[in-house]
């Protein structure tokens, strides 16, 4: 009996490892095995529930082996999911299809996070995985590692697209890479890491899966933009609650009745104008679809409208993807983890705030940032001009930042007043005559920089911060600045990628044959952002005020002092689109020709130091409490309009706030 037994459990056991996979969906899948461990970090650790981000079934489908696909995009903002898309088709591909896959993350560091963080506590906490990849601990050399994972039929390998070795000698038939519009341009000198990860898939060019997927960067060098507009580009289409009518959410359709917390934010139907609220949107999602809404032109192929009517709704379904393979996008909006009450908070934090402003674009519209490219009108922005006298601080204004450009025959000079929500005033300009390698020039700028200047009210304000230039004369600028502790030198950098102010470097200071190691700190100043934030502060100006007479975040203001050459100057440069050496479209600033640029370098550079300073960071409360400690009355936008506030005792004083008090002694 006991050998009758053992035949028929090996009987058993080889009929079932004959047996095909069941027919399951990745979606599918991970409804059934797929468990969300604790140490995750997740509010809804467990078992897997589709119905949390029902707007990814429709890509896990894509990506599951039985459909004809072979590369999906998915163009995300963040808390969406999409990083977990990834992570359920490595348990699919584990447990009913194994195979060689590829993961590639922007870095090492980010694949040894992803692995510990991510794919391992899945493989530890889901049972149909946990059994089949081998132990980590194991000695063996057959066991797992962290950036590998081995079970039968196959592999995972975990890598960076920093590391051109672990892009080379494999063959895979799953790759999935991770956030790639953060990967660097070119791996070690060997290329695109992109096209290089891709290569790994030509041995199973007709049966891989590829799964791109990423928040974006900036358009015109976003790898994740790209691969979207390449696709058959669907976007998610729900019923409004009131008509019925369908249509993808956009920002422009969010509304909110309060600047200050609860916002009671809300939507409006692009179709009939009626009020979508937050907590409809769970039923939106249930009847929400995906609609295909590339266009290439062809007459008999239109691309749909962003509303679609109920009744057409499955046809538009049936639409055809005409060769492209499948691309999604999708926005914060349609998280059900984030209120839009958050969203609304996350925009009014950023307004004015050229980084913040782009982090809001890319993280939570999922959509890549546009640098602005129309340089404002010259005739406009003279005919634009307020009455208002130069070294006089208005209304409204509370902190003082001035920039310095140094050049082979003069020294010349700006100063920016700002405001609550980075308003700003051009209020001082000048030039020095004479070779700044002597010291005449250096000494007046010293008696420019303890200039006092008049404010509106009768307070007396210096300027807080100054930036002077060091690509000329470098050392000259070291020493200036070395002993002025509100003066810093400065080096421009280019890169969408450079913060406003970077952290700052030691650097040494040779000064007439006198040298000393590390004498001078050296601030890196991103001028990429920065410029675009400076014609956005010029259009906002030409706009005009708003019906209450206040300006948008961020406006820059001009006085009569300043001509049209002024104008010309601080208008010199413009966005456009080139090829790289590696043959990708990139945006970057390009001076026009016979055009002096010297004001635009002095705006973008009071810009930094008001960065350096902390006022990017600064909210309201903060800025009444400036106001109070300078004892100054202030004008400003919306809840903020008014005379003179009271500190408020309730806000925490912020480390802008400190610094500026700070250099308010040393005045």
């Amino acid at each position: 009996m006991g050998r009758i037994a053992g035949r028929a459990r090996l009987y058993r056991a080889l009929a079932k490892s004959t047996l095909p996979p069941p027919a399951m969906s990745v979606a599918e899948w991970a409804e059934a095995k797929r468990f969300v461990a604790d140490e995750s970090g997740s509010p809804h650790a467990g078992q897997w529930k589709n119905t949390r981000t029902p707007y990814l079934v429709e890509v896990m489908e894509c990506l599951s082996f039985d459909h004809p696909c072979r590369s999906v995009t998915l163009l995300k903002s963040h808390q969406v999911g999409g990083t977990e898309v990834g992570i359920n088709l490595i348990g699919y591909t584990i447990d009913l299809n194994p195979s060689v896959v590829l993961v590639v993350m922007a870095s090492l560091d980010e694949g040894s996070k992803y692995s510990q963080l991510k794919l391992q506590p899945t493989i530890d906490a889901s049972p149909s995985l946990r059994h089949k990849v081998r132990d980590q601990r194991s000695r063996s050399e057959q066991g797992s590692t962290t950036s590998r994972k081995k079970f039968a039929g196959g592999f995972l390998q975990v890598t960076g697209a920093n590391s051109a070795k672990g892009l080379k000698m494999i063959s895979v038939r799953v790759l999935i890479c991770d956030e790639i519009s953060d990967w660097p341009k070119d791996v070690d000198n060997q290329g695109d890491p992109l096209s290089m990860a891709e290569k790994r898939c030509t041995a199973h060019s007709h049966s891989c899966k590829k799964l791109f997927v990423s928040t974006p960067s900036v358009k015109g060098a976003c790898r994740i933009t790209e691969k979207y507009e390449a696709s058959d580009q669907r976007r998610l289409y729900v019923p409004c609650p009131q008509c019925d009518a369908f249509q993808h959410l956009s920002w422009d359709q969010m509304r909110w009745q309060s600047r200050r917390a609860p916002h009671r934010a809300y939507m409006v139907c692009a179709s009939c104008g009626g009020v979508i609220e937050h907590f409809e949107k769970q039923g939106l999602l249930e009847r929400a679809v995906w609609i295909k809404t590339y266009d290439d032109g062809e007459p008999g192929n239109p691309a749909p409208e962003k509303v679609i009517p109920a009744a057409r709704i499955d046809g538009w379904r049936c639409r055809s993807s005409n060769g492209r393979e499948p691309g999604f996008h999708i926005w914060q909006a349609y998280s059900l983890f984030v209120d839009w009450d958050d969203t609304v908070a996350a925009f009014l934090d950023a307004e004015g705030k050229p980084l913040k402003e782009k982090d809001f674009n890319q993280q939570v519209l999922g959509e890549a940032h546009e640098e602005a490219s129309d340089t404002p009108d010259v005739e406009l922005l003279v005919k634009a001009r307020e009455v208002y006298a130069l070294r006089q601080v208005p209304l409204g204004a509370l902190v003082l930042t001035g920039f310095v450009d140094v050049q082979g025959n003069r020294l010349e000079y700006g100063v920016y007043a700002w405001g609550p929500r980075m308003e700003g005033w051009h209020i001082d300009r000048g030039i020095i005559e004479g070779d700044p390698s002597d010291d005449a020039p250096w000494a007046m700028l010293s008696e420019v920089m303890d200039r006092q200047y008049q404010g509106a009210a009768g307070h007396v304000f210096t300027v807080d911060a100054w930036g002077v230039d060091s690509g000329y004369l470098s050392h000259d600028v070291y020493h200036f600045t070395r002993s002025r502790p509100r003066a810093f030198a400065t080096d421009g950098r280019d890169g969408w990628r450079t913060p406003s102010v970077g952290t700052p470097i030691r650097v040494d200071v040779d000064y007439r044959g006198k040298k000393v190691r590390g004498g001078a700190m050296l601030y890196p100043i991103g001028t990429f952002s920065l410029k675009s934030w400076v014609h956005a502060g010029l259009r906002k100006w030409l706009e005009g005020p708003r019906e209450d007479g206040s300006f948008k975040s961020g406006t820059l203001h001009f006085s009569e002092a300043c001509d049209k050459e002024f104008f010309e100057q601080i208008t010199a440069e413009a966005v456009v689109t080139q090829e790289n050496k590696w043959g990708r479209a990139e945006r970057v600033w390009k001076k026009l020709k016979n055009r002096a640029n010297e004001q635009l370098d002095i705006a973008v550079g009071a810009r930094a130091m008001a960065s350096h300073l902390g006022l990017d960071l600064l909210s309201d409360d903060d800025w009444r409490r400036i106001a109070v400690t300078r004892g100054a009355p202030i004008t400003a936008q919306g809840d903020l309009l008014g005379d003179t506030f009271p500190a408020s005792g309730e806000a925490k004083r912020s480390s802008a706030i400190d610094r500026l008090a700070k250099l308010a002694q040393r005045h």
